[in-house]
């Protein structure tokens, strides 16, 4: 189980959490579930963070996460929200960009190299190996580059050099050494079976997208949530900072010299996300979850995601496409791309476009992020009111993010689990 980092004292019941994003909402609704007098402050004037659907005459855009991906503290949350979640279209199909084409994943080639070389040993799973070197042996560096930079990058947006293995792969942090990669397969399937059957899997949005959830985590805390909160940060009593790596750096540069040293180490990737509306469909795309492009192919972005196809509900009537790039990008980079996907494509097709860019998107995942991790764990420990919770800490994904606050909030002086 990945953790919030740091603890609480149980006997002070008042907790002040810094930030309004969805870690602070997330942690903030499950301690008051457990009798704690909880405060949000928030500097900007509204709640969610990255996360949130914006409203246009085009439609709506979800200007961070798309999705919600399930697991059983998520469907219990949406349970206790009483919030319907609306699942993803189902049999759509999964494309990655191959030789200039959106195709299937699993070509002839890469299949050919994992039946060969599947009764080969993996590496040892030391501190320092990436996703890259666990992987090489398998199926060499080029279908790395093509294959599981890609499938990887749409969730971390980092390409397999710089992932770090045992965070990618935190169900095997533990596990020194696989006797061959057809072991490794049979771990990974047999842990996927033993997690609980649930009723709804898979990706879920819900009916006016993303900002639905965000609504509601707000309105269970409405008396508690402080926006446009100008006051200097200080550590009264319980804290818990919910902000980016960065931002919590400077907020404990006086205070938690150590700690602030060993945030300001944790790095970040820009990300631009546009949506664009087409008064035709990219045919390419048609029935696709979307397409993941390697680097390196030419285009400006990683990934595509067919919003129209995954949630046809909140989409009627129009071809909206979100594409991802992990730089600054223009209006004319992104339609470079769409004609790329769609050569018919002539600037007339454009209803609408929404160009959102993140300096700091999202935490790298590599080495240097599990070591200031590791580091701020063993930091924290020798306190017991301050805790620093984020997607840099306890898990990149929502889901993550969702269980480590609940069980946070059930133990928070429980130290028994790793980082």
């Amino acid at each position: 189980m990945k953790r919030v980092i740091g603890k609480l004292n149980p006997t002070e019941k008042n907790v002040n959490i810094w930030g309004a994003g969805f870690s602070g909402l997330i942690i903030g609704y499950y301690l008051k579930q457990k009798g704690y007098r909880v405060t949000i402050y928030e500097r900007s004037a509204k709640i969610g963070g990255k996360i949130g659907t914006k409203k246009t005459a085009a439609g709506p855009i979800e200007i961070g996460a798309n999705a919600l991906y399930m697991n059983s503290d998520a469907m219990d949350l949406l349970k206790e929200l009483r919030l319907e979640p609306m699942p993803a279209a189902k049999k759509l199909r999964r494309l990655l960009l191959l030789n200039g084409k959106p195709k299937r994943p699993l070509q002839l080639a890469l299949l050919t190299k994992l039946t060969l070389n599947g009764h080969r040993k993996p590496p040892l799973i030391s501190e320092g190996l990436s996703v890259a070197d666990f992987f090489r042996p398998l199926i060499g560096s080029e279908n790395i580059s093509k294959f599981i930079s890609p499938i990887l990058g749409g969730i971390y947006a980092s390409p397999a050099e710089q992932l770090h293995f045992k965070s990618v792969f935190s169900d095997f942090s533990h596990q020194a050494q696989f006797d061959s990669y057809w072991e490794f397969s049979k771990v990974m399937i047999r842990n996927q079976k033993l997690k609980p059957k649930l009723d709804v899997a898979g990706s879920v949005s819900f009916e006016g997208g993303m900002q639905t959830l965000i609504n509601r985590l707000g309105e269970t805390l409405r008396t508690e949530i402080k926006l446009n909160y100008k006051e200097a940060f200080r550590i009264k009593g319980n804290t818990i900072l919910c902000t980016d790596a960065g931002t919590a750096a400077e907020l404990l540069s006086e205070l938690r010299p150590e700690m602030s040293t060993e945030l300001r180490r944790i790095r970040y990737q820009e990300l631009t996300s546009a949506t664009v509306f087409l008064k035709r469909e990219i045919r390419s795309l048609h029935h696709a979850f979307g397409v993941l492009i390697p680097l390196e192919t030419g285009f400006n972005s990683i990934g595509v995601i067919n919003n129209k196809a995954i949630f046809p509900a909140n989409n009627e009537n129009v071809y909206s496409y979100t594409f991802i790039a992990r730089k600054k990008c223009t209006n004319e980079d992104i339609l470079a791309d769409v004609k790329a996907l769609y050569g018919e494509f002539v600037p007339e097709d454009v209803d609408f476009i929404d160009n959102t860019y993140w300096e700091k998107a999202l935490p790298v995942y590599d080495l240097q992020r599990y070591l200031s991790v590791k580091k701020l764990h063993q930091l924290a420990q020798a306190g017991d009111n301050i805790a620093i919770f984020g997607n840099y800490a306890a898990g990149i994904s929502l889901r993550e993010m969702i269980s480590a606050a609940r069980s946070f909030a059930l133990s928070p002086l429980d130290y028994k689990e790793s980082p």
